[in-house]
């Protein structure tokens, strides 16, 4: 068995495994970053709605609203080539809507973004929408914000990188963590950083660790394409309905999401599906990809076009294309209030961090967290 000696262990490849080891790198820490896919920010961090929030996802917690604005500038000035404007129209559904008009209205305004106010009926069917607003949220394209961080990564030379590898067990210790690998490697290292996003309870429980109150789904991302004359623009019906169409990053493409149809399948504490049965080697603790299984579950497209339909006028524009799938996972505690808060936690009996968060723009928090 080889052995190798590291300041930190990250696991977990994907936007905020990655963006953390550059952290620790430029630290001054020697890392090992792990990942069990042949390739980096692969899975969720490029399967997902791509927007850049600027907080009016929120309008039931001020506190993540707050934070997601701040981290807007931020993000923008950090990855701008990775940012797209379009225009963002929010609307408040005239029925299941747990958010008033006015009570978005008066919230848009406490955050002190500015907006257009524009007739309903210019989109949407008559009846089904009583405010819209014109708005600042852009998209971003993981496939940019994902190169820019792979070359960042190949530049810090204190980062050295395992992929298709997992870690399958290890003794956590505050005087030093030991590891063992899939590769037959055993890892020694002064501090671990786990940020497997849906992994993270699988990795937990086998380094001995508590699961966190977490949720997953499996999400479907319905991509597609639009007529000219709906190029560049964007809809997000709050509160009851809460759907969105927008583009895609920089890719041609929309996205069609929708809270109630989005997610496919749902489970708590652990990943665990009924589709895992009829796959060899999808467990929760080493999960495969979605978008290449042969029994993923069934598209909810025809019901994400048919919401669309009920809400926009001409019926025609949108054309699906293509459909990706991931596990999502969410903070049990986001249920009361639509927070969605960054976690960061430090093991008492260990230089071990847990990094979880469903946000992209929140990846700063991990600056001050990993010192």
């Amino acid at each position: 068995m080889e052995k190798g000696s590291y300041d930190r262990v990250v696991i977990g490849g994907g936007l905020f495994g990655a963006y953390s080891s550059l952290i620790l790198g430029r630290m001054g820490h020697k890392v090992l970053l792990v990942e069990q896919s042949s390739e980096l920010m692969g899975r969720a961090s490029l399967v997902n709605q791509a927007r850049l929030h600027t907080g009016l996802h929120y309008p039931r917690s001020i506190v993540t609203a707050l934070e997601s604005l701040g981290y807007y500038t931020k993000f923008r000035a950090r990855f701008p080539t990775a940012v797209f404007d379009f225009q963002q129209i929010y609307a408040v559904s005239s029925h299941n809507s747990k958010t008033s008009s006015r009570d978005f209205q008066d919230f848009v305004n406490r955050l002190g973004l500015d907006y257009e106010t524009i007739d309903p009926n210019r989109y949407f069917n008559p009846g089904t929408v009583e405010l819209a607003l014109k708005v600042e949220e852009p998209t971003f394209d993981a496939q940019l914000l994902r190169e820019q961080i792979l070359l960042e990564i190949a530049s810090e030379p204190n980062i050295e990188l395992y992929l298709n590898t997992t870690v399958v067990g290890g003794i956590l210790s505050n005087s030093g963590s030991s590891l063992s690998l899939s590769n037959g490697f055993q890892v020694e290292t002064d501090g671990v950083v786990i940020a497997t996003y849906a992994g993270i309870n699988p990795i937990r429980q086998s380094l001995g660790l508590e699961g966190l109150p977490l949720s997953f789904e499996l999400a479907e991302i319905v991509l597609g394409s639009v007529s000219p004359e709906m190029s560049g623009i964007g809809f997000t019906v709050m509160d009851g309905p809460f759907w969105s169409m927008m583009p895609f990053g920089n890719s041609g493409s929309v996205s069609l999401t929708s809270v109630g149809i989005t997610p496919l399948r749902k489970s708590r504490s652990l990943p665990i599906f009924q589709c895992q049965s009829l796959r060899t080697g999808c467990t929760p603790m080493s999960l495969s990809d979605c978008n290449t299984c042969h029994v993923r579950p069934t598209s909810g497209v025809a019901h994400q076009v048919q919401q669309m339909n009920l809400f926009l006028k001409n019926q025609d524009f949108f054309i699906p294309t293509k459909s990706l799938l991931t596990v999502k996972t969410t903070l049990n505690s986001t249920e009361v209030d639509d927070a969605r808060p960054t976690l960061v936690q430090k093991e008492r009996d260990s230089n071990t961090w847990t990094v979880f968060s469903g946000k992209v723009s929140t990846l700063f928090d991990l600056e001050g967290a990993l010192n």
